[in-house]
């Protein structure tokens, strides 16, 4: 994804002031950008756009920046899904007040320029990375909000809101940020700008077409025959892949997995007449087993030879070349915090931003909302709430004990309000949970947001549409799913799915290598407000268990090495030097039990139950009594 920065004033600005903040900007992208992008400004004394860009477009047929006459467009990723021809027309559209975005697959975001004229649009579903901010009678919108802090505040402060959401559910949620002073941009968040005769910008900020309009279309259709909800889903699927190729020129890769998300997207391409080159991750054997086993029935009985390789997606070696420390210290660097602490125990990253456009690729994410994913069994009893089920699943990405009550309940207080808007929708049954995934998991997890050319046909608007069409029922037994794939690619209609239990994983885990030492040695010397989230016991206890062999929580290990990162960059001020002392006390074998000891084991075990403790207290008011 490019680089830009644009900024409106209030007023004209003295250009030592303007100097200053270009150069601070400058610095926050120094070690960033490589030399080989091309740099593209615009501007004047109240008004500013810098764009960075690999050279070569890299087969894409729509430019990160165009312009024709007075008009000028700039583009946050590729807008799949429109029908326009090129981003001069979009920008027109744009201008006169269109909804540009409505028929877009996020990510997608728009800037468009006339003389004395600008408009931004959001996506529908607010998954551009384009963050925002004000600071002395200037706003600013920046595709990363550590440059963007940089330019509008002069440094890069971390945001307690923000980071407390990112320890409890593994992400920024809603429209928080890193950094103190920036948000993203709302879904469907449209700015408009005139500048007055004398100098100065007036901005207005307006909600366009967005998700809950999405949600309400689909919402409509409940009733409409099976067929036509399918009809709606499919054509849905159709425009989005034809939309890639329109823009690309070239086939696509395709992660192909032996679940049912990636096999709807081949199947939708193999019914277009597509050949995408395949990619399988066989860290669960299962998974190569059934892609395999899909090309294979494609080859035998259509005589269609699918291009399909299989690879790890972070065996153990190739991860453990560089420390966790050093891990962290790049995807946070190279994404601005923003990246799941799950990518820790993938391959390093580079240092800089790459130097060319990566091909496009089709990836499954967002089929959950079709198949109940984060609905409660059928028989579960009593029955969670829509709520209930929402709040468990989203703030899954630590253990209620390792966090502090504070900021559990801050996040719990965020996700109420989401899901009494959701109530307001008309979403009263599990069509609730899968809003709230929409709107928080698909929107700030998916890595989607930051690669230009990364597609999530499931994110096309009408099949999103068609998702809160289908029924509770339908959505469990998998409907969408397995009638489009016979619908599309018969073959594959009988190949079972692989289940969430694949055998074990080969993939690495985050305190092999050096993660103990790593991790430890956080503790020891980073200590800022960031850390205190996170109850340093709790982080030792699981240290200890992953030194003597034992299975740890990895969520408590990796959300911690997130944060202290975090910490170390932008809270410098609170780490001191290693110590050792951590790191010693969880390999410090255990002290062996005397007898007594051992004879009184069993009785500790009992009160560590609920029934145990319940007894236990009762025989000691009994002998109290006495």
């Amino acid at each position: 994804m490019q680089l830009m920065l644009a900024w409106a004033a209030t007023e004209p600005l003295p250009q030592a002031r303007r100097d200053d903040a270009a150069a601070r900007f400058e610095r926050a992208v120094a070690d960033l950008v490589p030399d080989s992008w091309q740099r593209r400004r615009f501007g004047g004394t109240d008004w500013g756009v810098l764009v960075l860009h690999p050279a070569d477009p890299g087969g894409y047929r729509w430019p990160p920046v165009a312009t024709d006459g007075p008009v000028t467009a700039v583009s946050v990723g590729i807008p799949v899904g429109t029908d326009r021809d090129d981003p001069v027309t979009l920008a027109r559209h744009l201008l006169t007040g269109a909804d540009v975005h409505r028929d877009v697959v996020p990510p997608f975001a728009l800037l468009a320029l006339d003389r004395d004229r600008l408009a931004l649009q959001q996506d529908w579903l607010g998954m551009a990375r384009v963050f925002t901010g004000t600071a002395d009678g200037v706003t600013a919108w920046c595709t990363r909000p550590g440059p963007l802090a940089a330019f509008l505040h002069g440094e890069a402060r971390p945001d307690p809101v923000g980071w407390t959401s990112y320890l409890l559910i593994g992400h920024f949620g809603g429209d928080l940020s890193p950094l103190a002073g920036t948000r993203l941009l709302r879904p469907g968040e449209r700015v408009t700008g005139r500048r007055r005769a004398d100098g100065g910008w007036q901005l207005t900020t307006e909600i366009r077409y967005a998700a809950d309009d999405v949600v309400r279309s689909g919402l409509a259709d409940r009733d409409r025959p099976i067929g036509e909800r399918l009809d709606r889903a499919a054509d849905a699927l159709t425009r989005s892949v034809a939309g890639l190729h329109r823009l690309y020129d070239g086939e696509v890769t395709l992660g192909l997995s032996g679940g049912k998300d990636s096999r709807l997207i081949a199947a939708t391409l193999v019914a277009a007449g597509r050949t995408p080159d395949l990619v399988t991750n066989d860290d669960a054997p299962a998974e190569g087993e059934v892609a395999r086993e899909l090309v294979r029935l494609l080859r035998d009985r259509r005589g269609l030879d699918l291009p399909h390789r299989l690879m790890p997606a972070a065996p153990p070696a190739t991860v453990l070349d560089t420390g966790l420390r050093d891990r962290a210290l790049r995807v946070a660097a190279l994404h601005d915090h923003q990246y799941p602490s799950s990518y820790l125990t993938r391959p390093a990253v580079r240092t800089r931003l790459p130097e060319d456009v990566r091909p496009p690729s089709l990836t499954g994410a967002a089929g959950e909302l079709v198949v109940g994913f984060w609905y409660p069994r059928a028989d579960a009893d009593p029955a969670p709430t829509p709520e209930q089920s929402a709040m468990t699943k989203l703030l899954a990405a630590m253990p209620r004990g390792a966090t502090t009550p504070e900021a559990l309940a801050a996040e719990r207080a965020r996700v109420t309000a989401l899901t009494a808007h959701a109530r307001g929708l008309g979403l009263h049954d599990e069509h609730l949970t899968d809003y709230v995934y929409l709107i928080e998991r698909m929107r700030r997890w998916c890595t989607a947001a930051y690669t230009t050319g990364m597609v999530t046909p499931f994110l096309a608007p009408g099949f999103v549409a068609a998702s809160f069409a289908f029924t509770v029922a339908e959505k469990r037994a998998r409907l969408p799913h397995t009638a489009l794939i016979a619908r599309l690619v018969p073959e594959w209609a009988d190949v079972p799915f692989v289940s969430p239990v694949t055998g074990p994983s080969r993939a690495t885990r985050i305190w092999e290598g050096d993660g103990v030492a790593a991790v430890a040695d956080l503790l020891d010397t980073v200590h800022g407000p960031l850390t205190e989230l996170i109850r340093r016991p709790a982080v030792e206890r699981e240290l200890r268990t992953a030194a003597r062999g034992g299975q740890p929580d990895p969520r408590v290990l990796a959300q911690f090495t997130a944060l202290a990162v975090a910490s170390e960059r932008l809270e410098p001020g609170f780490t001191g030097p290693p110590t050792g002392a951590t790191y010693a006390r969880v390999t410090t074998p255990p002290r062996p039990r005397t007898p007594s000891e051992s004879r009184f084991a069993g009785v500790r075990w009992l009160r560590r139950t609920r029934l145990g403790d319940r007894l236990w207290v009762m025989m000691r008011r009994r002998v109290r009594g006495r």
